[in-house]
């Protein structure tokens, strides 16, 4: 809304609704309060069109700029027969800062059971299927700093229906 504020406009309207909830508009409504923009008004914790945007939390440097993010192993849409297990490998460099968290993302969502300094770690009981796989880093706000690609992988397991095999024995 304020980006759609054309610069030569001088006025601005502030109120609540029903819910506590502060709105802002250039045209006034019923119980509004008009504010100057020009003005030079000290903050009072809402919005001042003319104050400057908070600093962010902390810059990024080059000690924690991530160049790499990704699933080390398995490799993309790589197979395992008949496993219950799969032992997974991340490539995070520069290293995990001690302030950031890993997140490792299992079929879309993230996985709780993973180590959260680990670059390794087995996935245990896994059932026959398709799975996707991929690694973030993030930030003490839980703000992504790094994100790496999305991988397949596949758990094939035997069957007695199988093409080919051999009736068990009686």
């Amino acid at each position: 809304m304020l980006i759609a504020l054309s610069a030569s406009a001088a006025e601005l309207w502030r109120w609540k609704d029903a819910d506590g909830v502060v709105h802002y508009s250039d045209r006034p409504v019923p119980g509004a309060e008009r504010i100057d923009v020009r003005s030079n008004q000290k903050s009072t914790g809402e919005f001042n069109p003319e104050a400057p945007p908070p600093p962010a939390a902390r810059p990024v440097t080059p000690a924690n700029r991530y160049t790499r993010c990704a699933v080390a192993s398995p490799v993309n849409d790589q197979v395992f027969n008949a496993v219950r297990a799969v032992r997974v490998t991340l490539a995070i460099e520069p290293g995990l800062s001690s302030d950031h968290d890993l997140q490792v993302i299992l079929n879309g969502s993230p996985y709780a059971g993973w180590p959260a300094d680990s670059m390794s770690y087995t996935l245990q009981n896994l059932d026959r299927g398709s799975y996707t796989l991929a690694a973030r880093v993030l930030d003490e706000n839980g703000r992504t700093l790094c994100a790496g690609s999305i991988i397949n992988f596949h758990v094939r397991q035997p069957s007695i229906l199988a093409p080919g095999r051999r009736p068990p024995a009686r």
